[in-house]
């Protein structure tokens, strides 16, 4: 059994991590930290795991840097996660960052989209972009793998095998999101009693996420849009891709296309053309799980394509990929801990 590390153990990331690894078969957990809660038992944030961890307490960060162990995990907020992961690395520890910090090659990508000079940009290179799907290969045996944005993942497994058609004149995604995005801290935007029972579009046009999405699929910023709606949902995201081709093409194409991409990929699924009613992905259809489906419906003038996918946020889009990525990383099988089928009704 590999002896890992979750940092940020008491947000909803970290929670989701423990969850995983509780019935993990080559990995256990040997500290959970939590910088706020120290001392406490992992139940009073997360009651669903006190069967799981019934005499568990957060360790201080000061005490998580003393502990041996094999892969850390890091579930922290964007820009305080990189002074850790630099640490550990130093030590010859293998990182798993589920933060932003590691996501972007460029430093200054990094500066633009999250406003910050990045503190360690030596290691931008060095980090391997955690999404399984796309660099299966590459995280294999590494050291440094960053996490994924949830709505860059839905959107990147929506539209990676028709960007490299090379048939794409245009997207205008709109990226549905539930209230777990954003994260454990309630702000006017997120609390319940302002949130619930809306669709609020809060950002037009340019979701940080978008830079992952960018940078990982090969499209140019021009030819992108993300709109951003949160809706009633506490899990999941949906993408609705409104996709422009630059010239009419046959919908056995794109089966092609698409069948091709998720062959081997057991966590990537292409949704049934018939019935109608499953054509495109529900979250509802996911949730609980590390899967991600994908669908789509050709226009008949055959140059407009709505192309839908949908995942669980804190699972493919976060923890669950994390874990997949580490996974690999340790070379252990892929799917080791993640084979949970999704919850529905739910």
């Amino acid at each position: 059994m590999f002896e890992v590390i979750v940092w940020g153990a008491s947000g909803m990331a970290g929670g989701e991590l423990l969850r995983i690894l509780s019935g993990h078969d080559g990995m256990t957990v040997v500290a959970a930290v939590s910088r706020r809660s120290p001392g406490k038992t992992v139940w009073h944030d997360h009651p669903h795991l006190r069967g799981c961890y019934p005499d568990v307490v957060y360790s201080s960060p000061e005490e998580a840097l003393k502990l041996k162990s094999d892969l850390v995990f890091l579930a922290l907020p964007h820009g305080g996660a990189w002074r850790i992961a630099v640490d550990y690395r130093e030590r010859g520890i293998p990182v798993v960052d589920l933060s932003g910090d590691f996501r972007l090659k460029d430093p200054a990508d990094y500066s633009r989209w999250y406003g910050l000079e990045h503190g360690a940009p030596e290691y931008l290179q060095e980090a391997v972009y955690g999404l399984p799907e796309l660099h299966r290969e590459d995280l294999v045996g590494a050291s440094l793998t960053s996490g994924v944005g949830c709505n860059a993942s839905c959107a990147i497994l929506g539209l990676a095998p028709l960007a490299s058609t090379g048939l794409v004149e245009s997207v205008r995604m709109e990226m549905r999101v539930g209230s777990s995005e954003a994260g454990a801290s309630p702000s006017k935007g997120s609390h319940h009693p302002y949130r619930t029972r809306t669709m609020r579009v809060f950002e037009p046009f340019r979701h940080r996420h978008l830079a992952e999405v960018i940078q990982e699929i090969g499209l140019p910023e021009e030819k992108l849009s993300m709109t951003m709606t949160a809706v009633e949902m506490v899990r999941g995201v949906q993408m609705l891709a409104q996709v422009f081709l630059t010239e009419p093409i046959k919908e056995a194409v794109l089966w092609k296309a698409y069948r091709k991409a998720i062959e081997g990929h057991p966590f990537w699924s292409l949704c049934p053309a018939r019935p109608s009613h499953l054509r495109l992905p529900d979250p509802r259809f996911v949730l609980g799980s590390n899967s991600a489906s994908v669908g789509f419906v050709l226009h008949e003038d055959g140059k407009r394509l709505l192309i839908v996918s949908a995942l669980d946020n804190l699972m493919k889009g976060a923890s669950g990929t994390a874990v997949q990525a580490a996974n690999l990383m340790l070379g252990l099988d892929e799917t080791t801990g993640l084979l949970t089928s999704p919850l529905y009704p739910a």
